[in-house]
């Protein structure tokens, strides 16, 4: 269906940078996190951060690893 958008699902383990990039938004937005702490934790200002989750700009290799983590946490 055109239009519609799934909600990642947490048991499959995400494949692509951008699955990945949409499992950590829905993270974040079902968790209620605030985006400073997050950005601190991922050493990164609440800009980047910003353009991550309106998915403008995707993370390089090693900040993908650190979103991964903070969701398992």
């Amino acid at each position: 269906m055109a239009g519609v958008k799934y909600a990642p699902r947490p048991y499959e383990q995400p494949a692509t940078v951008l699955e990945r990039v949409e499992y950590f938004s829905h993270w974040f937005y079902t968790t209620h996190q605030k985006k400073g702490a997050v950005a601190t934790k991922l050493g990164i200002d609440v800009k980047k951060l910003n353009r991550i989750l309106t998915f403008e700009q995707l993370p390089d290799e090693e900040l993908l690893r650190k979103m991964m983590k903070l969701c398992e946490k």
